[in-house]
């Protein structure tokens, strides 16, 4: 008679419920409600869903590693990439994690929940826009396509100040004293100037940047 399958994803739910018990995330919010939004977030990839389960077990509750390791090796392995201690630097965990189509998955949703505007604003605004520059440096590191003119380092760069370039551009074009003057048909002149020259900019941000990432960044900085 053969043996049913052994469902990875409950046996993931629970172990990531029991390891992550009593935290709490930086607004005070049950830490293992986040968890379940990323592994709500994975469609049609059960074992990428139970790496979403776990994907900070290892590192935040290490006294449960061993346990992890019970699990299939693709979920084990995604998890372990997944996991900062596996890598020498942020460079290298963001590499390996590019190269690997699960961990993507996990780590895309992992950041766009993170950085959603609902998260952000229950923190103090210094924590929300050090979070912010955090997140957009690691969705460049995982979605900046375009090879680079000099050095990658200098690729880099320049996408971050593009980035933010775009925000700043979009919180001028809101000011008082910008939008003074507005009508309902039309914005007034020195806004509209403003406004095109942001999405001339966010159109550069958006060719240098895969889909998913570009909709992640975006969606940061859209008011709930």
């Amino acid at each position: 008679m053969q043996q049913p399958t052994m469902d990875w994803v409950a046996q993931a739910r629970a172990l990531a419920s029991q390891a992550h018990a009593g935290q709490q995330d930086k607004a005070g919010q049950p830490y293992i409600e986040h968890v379940a939004r990323v592994a709500a977030a994975i469609h049609d990839d059960d074992m990428a869903k139970a790496a979403a389960w776990l994907h900070d077990v290892v590192e935040d509750c290490p006294q449960y590693a061993a346990q992890v390791q019970a699990f299939p090796a693709p979920i084990r392995d995604t998890v372990s990439l997944l996991s900062r201690h596996t890598a020498a630097d942020a460079d290298q965990y963001y590499a390996r994690i590019r190269q690997h189509p699960p961990a993507l998955k996990v780590k895309l949703a992992d950041i766009a929940d993170n950085a959603h505007p609902r998260r952000l604003l229950q923190l103090a605004p210094a924590v929300a826009d050090r979070l912010r520059s955090k997140y957009a440096a690691a969705l460049v590191a995982l979605g900046g396509q375009r090879a680079a003119t000099a050095t990658p380092a200098t690729a880099t760069t320049r996408l971050l100040q593009l980035m933010d370039a775009a925000r700043t551009l979009a919180a001028l074009a809101n000011e008082p004293e910008v939008t003074a003057g507005s009508g309902q048909d039309a914005p007034h002149p020195r806004q509209a100037a403003l406004l095109a020259v942001c999405e001339v900019v966010r159109a550069e941000v958006e060719a240098q940047m895969t889909p998913e990432t570009f909709v992640i960044w975006s969606d940061m900085y859209v008011q709930p």
